[in-house]
């Protein structure tokens, strides 16, 4: 349940970036946390690239994380309540050496024990948000899936975060993160619609005449 989750999480979170070990397969992740939770998940595939470094593989880092939480999105949009991975899934490596050389993970833990609290704004906590989140999701992990610089970091943030401040059982911020998603999903539209329109008028030159 959500209230064995809630307490255990950010232990189990800090045990990583403490652990010798920094390779695991998605299926041990799971174990570890001891639930094979839709948002626990999330945020095992997003850790890595949510973390503000500089992209390290020209925009193609984030695509496995992007395609899982697309598929984790539509699990929760259907109702499921335990994640279903194939077994090819489970057997995928993920490395967590960034949690333990980035000064940013000691960073993130600090703030959120110290400012995350628990069942603060419950409104935010129900149903209709959760799936507000999966919703939500799809649009950021498409975003995380093209494989274009810039378009792949903040999406990567949002589910993150989404999810965590989810999991912590923090309404006020969960609702916070939702706003900050539908902001970032905003602002991406209405990049790729001022870049295709410039695409449009400068057609000549990018096309060397063919396009008309």
């Amino acid at each position: 349940s959500y209230t064995y989750i809630f307490p255990m999480f950010l232990e189990k979170l800090k045990e990583l970036t403490t652990a010798e070990q920094s390779k695991y397969k998605i299926g041990e992740l799971l174990d570890m946390f001891e639930s094979s939770s839709i948002v626990v998940c999330l945020v095992l595939v997003t850790i890595v690239t949510s973390l503000p470094l500089p992209p390290w593989g020209g925009g193609f880092e984030t695509i496995p994380g992007g395609i899982l939480s697309l598929f984790l999105a539509i699990q929760g949009l259907v109702g499921l309540e335990q994640v279903y991975l194939p077994s090819f899934a489970k057997q995928l490596d993920i490395d967590l050496g960034f949690l333990k050389t980035s000064d940013w993970t000691k960073k993130i833990i600090y703030w959120l024990e110290k400012y995350i609290k628990k069942d603060r704004g419950k409104w935010a906590l129900n149903p209709i948000f959760e799936n507000l989140m999966y919703v939500l999701v799809i649009p950021n992990a498409l975003l995380m899936i093209v494989p274009i610089v810039f378009t792949n970091g903040p999406p990567s943030q949002c589910i993150t975060a989404m999810a965590i401040t989810w999991l912590l059982y923090d309404g006020l911020l969960f609702g916070a993160t939702l706003g900050v998603s539908i902001f970032v999903i905003v602002m991406y539209i209405v990049l790729f619609i001022v870049f295709a329109k410039l695409l449009y008028r400068t057609r000549k030159t990018w096309t060397f005449g063919l396009w008309k």
